[in-house]
């Protein structure tokens, strides 16, 4: 069913995105690419952004795949409109929030703990090597099953390096945060690279672009006044 497809593919976008920002813009639109490739295979999702601070409001416009429009806010209520059949997805659940990606915890500064402190992780460690900062973060008893610390690096205050070690103390995760733009409301890495290393031995490796970013009065577009139509069906 195309909905779940596109339910899929936003998730993946919500988690290569979830890892902007001194000012806090009101209003951002960017191109994002990821590309993922996994097995010899190359998948690609390509989509326009279109977020506003004041109501959490995150807008994906998704030209590959083509045809859907994927709307969340911070309460995590999502909505996934197909244009070609004029159909409608709805959910909700906290971890479709505005808040749970990359773009929010930049544009909110919370560029240290990429929002593992909401999440109940604390810092158990702090080490400074050759200028990097380097943290630990225990998680809390609830995901100890899943996580036995996740470290942090960071370069002049902005994150570079994320790992992610399961309950076992095994690497499970890698990202790399680089190619930095500064802006007068924003500092952005235009690159996030993931490597995520499965028990069979084989690696799921992703690569976000961002591009084309425009911030304020810049940030214009009928996409930010998006409504799913009346008549849309609704797909269960």
């Amino acid at each position: 069913m195309r909905s779940r497809l596109s339910l899929f593919a936003s998730c993946v976008l919500l988690v290569l995105l979830s890892g902007f920002v001194l000012f806090s813009p009101e209003r951002v639109m960017l191109h994002m690419e990821s590309r993922q490739l996994q097995g010899g295979k190359v998948a690609t999702v390509e989509a326009r952004l279109f977020y506003e601070a004041y109501d959490g409001r995150l807008i994906t416009k998704f030209y590959r795949p083509a045809g859907q429009v994927m709307v969340t806010n911070r309460h995590g209520e999502l909505t996934i409109y197909d244009e070609e059949d004029n159909s409608v997805y709805r959910t909700q659940s906290v971890e479709y929030s505005s808040e749970n990606n990359l773009v929010y915890y930049f544009l909110s500064g919370r560029t240290q703990d990429l929002g593992l402190r909401e999440m109940g992780f604390s810092n158990s460690r702090t080490d400074f090597e050759d200028g990097l900062m380097i943290t630990r973060w225990d998680p809390p008893s609830s995901l100890n099953h899943l996580f036995s610390y996740i470290e942090l690096v960071h370069d002049d205050y902005m994150p570079v390096y994320a790992g992610y070690y399961d309950a076992g103390g095994k690497l499970v995760k890698k990202v790399y945060y680089d190619d930095y733009e500064i802006f007068s409301d924003l500092i952005l890495p235009r690159s996030i690279t993931e490597f995520n290393y499965l028990a069979s031995g084989d690696s799921i490796v992703s690569r976000v672009r961002l591009s084309e970013i425009r911030m304020n009065r810049q940030a214009e577009s009928s996409w930010f006044d998006f409504k799913v139509p009346d008549d849309a069906r609704i797909v269960e």
